[in-house]
């Protein structure tokens, strides 16, 4: 709950400013008047002006989001100086807003208009009489992604893609000698090498 206080800040600014200025129904002929989705070309001047922090992202928001939004800005030039910048910086938080965020958002905005108005009052008197250092600090927060989301994937380093393989370790086999000697001949007897005998001489008649 604590992370999403900021969004909660937002549904309660926008519920705080509502009674005392969004109560006026649009008249015939207005943007807010005609159904369907507005275009940001379509809007008054003062509206535009009103509604500068959703400019960029005016064209993505739905129909009832931006007859919500064009209320709330109904007697813009009718607010003090500070409810026109605590107004147009809860535009610029929920223009930074993931859609996830801004689903929140609207529900925060549903479950808060449940509360009596005095208990909204005292709840965002409450808030206002913080230090600015700590209402500072509550606007920066956002909320973290969920526990169970999956991580990013981080690339693969290219060199861990595919290894390359090892070449095979050549096996050198010992030559054999080009010419093995001749055993001598062992005497059975004494077990010791007899000398080669003499080629017998040649009796053939010369």
């Amino acid at each position: 709950m604590r992370h999403f206080l900021p969004v909660l800040l937002l549904a309660l600014t926008a519920l705080t400013l509502w009674p005392a200025h969004a109560q006026e129904v649009a008249k015939p002929g207005s943007a807010a008047a005609v159904g369907g989705q507005i275009e940001w070309r379509s809007l008054s001047t003062a509206q535009r002006t009103a509604l500068a922090p959703l400019e960029r992202d005016w064209a993505s928001l739905g129909s009832d989001q931006q007859r919500k939004w064009i209320a709330l800005t109904q007697n813009f030039s009718r607010m003090t100086p500070q409810e026109r910048a605590t107004l147009q910086g809860r535009m610029t938080e929920w223009a930074n807003l993931t859609p996830a965020q801004r689903t929140q958002a609207r529900l925060n905005f549903g479950e808060v208009r449940k509360v009596p108005t005095d208990e909204r009052r005292a709840k965002w008197e409450e808030y206002q009489a913080l230090p600015e250092e700590e209402r500072a600090r509550l606007a920066r927060e956002r909320p973290k992604p969920p526990a169970g989301a999956a991580p990013a994937l981080r690339p693969v380093p290219a060199e861990r893609l595919v290894r390359p393989a090892r070449p095979p370790v050549p096996v050198v086999l010992p030559e054999a000698p080009a010419s093995a000697p001749v055993p001598a001949r062992v005497n059975r007897n004494t077990l010791l090498p007899q000398r080669p005998r003499p080629a017998a001489p040649n009796t053939e008649s010369r």
